[in-house]
């Protein structure tokens, strides 16, 4: 009877190293499953990654392209603007040539005065047109537009970039309206540019 538990453990004991011998070699053969399905994950994960950083590359170079076209064609609108009010100016002083021939000396309109809201402006007085103070007006006409009718054939395009070169302290102004606030002054239309003062909006019509 004495021998019984011995033989008893003799045959449990090889049975349950047995199990765990198992058991191990299961638990390997799942991680080992583990690792390379994680491995093939990270080799796809890091072939799309390589996709990816060619196409931001390509991407980025197109972008960079249309850029410089983009910024080639601000240039060539800008001269064409600017040779468009050359040629208007040419044909404007011929015009005023040809009419002071057959008419008499007026007066010169640098010396007319005119009031406008109650304030009195110097004809072409830029600061007349809303949205324009004295450091704007030095600017513009800086840039050559001083008087009523320049302004009047500048593109708020070109004007935008008269102000972007002048500062950032200009980039609240809003030139939309300025071109045909100096129009309607030109013409002297003060009921026009007084309407169309009334209805603008942060330099905008509503």
């Amino acid at each position: 009877m004495d021998d019984l538990p011995v033989g008893l453990l003799l045959c449990i004991v090889p049975f349950i190293l047995g199990w765990l011998a198992a058991f191990a070699y299961y638990k390997v053969s799942a991680l080992r499953d583990q690792v390379a399905e994680l491995t093939t994950k990270v080799n796809d994960l890091t072939h799309e990654m390589t996709e990816l950083r060619v196409k931001l590359s390509q991407a980025e170079a197109e972008l960079e392209h249309r850029a410089n076209d983009l910024h080639k064609v601000k240039n060539d609108l800008i001269m064409c603007e600017s040779e468009r009010n050359a040629l208007r100016e040419q044909a404007g002083d011929a015009g005023k040539a040809k009419a002071a021939a057959k008419t008499p000396a007026a007066k010169a309109p640098e010396d007319k005065t005119v009031t406008f809201n109650g304030a009195k402006y110097k004809w072409d007085d830029l600061k007349i047109v809303e949205g324009i103070g004295p450091k704007i007006a030095e600017l513009l006409i800086n840039a050559g537009i001083n008087t009523w009718s320049k302004l009047a054939v500048t593109s708020p395009y070109q004007l935008r970039e008269i102000l972007d070169a002048g500062g950032s302290q200009y980039n609240v102004a809003v030139p939309d309206s300025w071109p045909h606030q100096a129009d309607l002054a030109d013409k002297e239309d003060w009921d026009g540019l007084k309407k169309l003062q009334e209805e603008l909006t942060g330099g905008r019509a509503e």
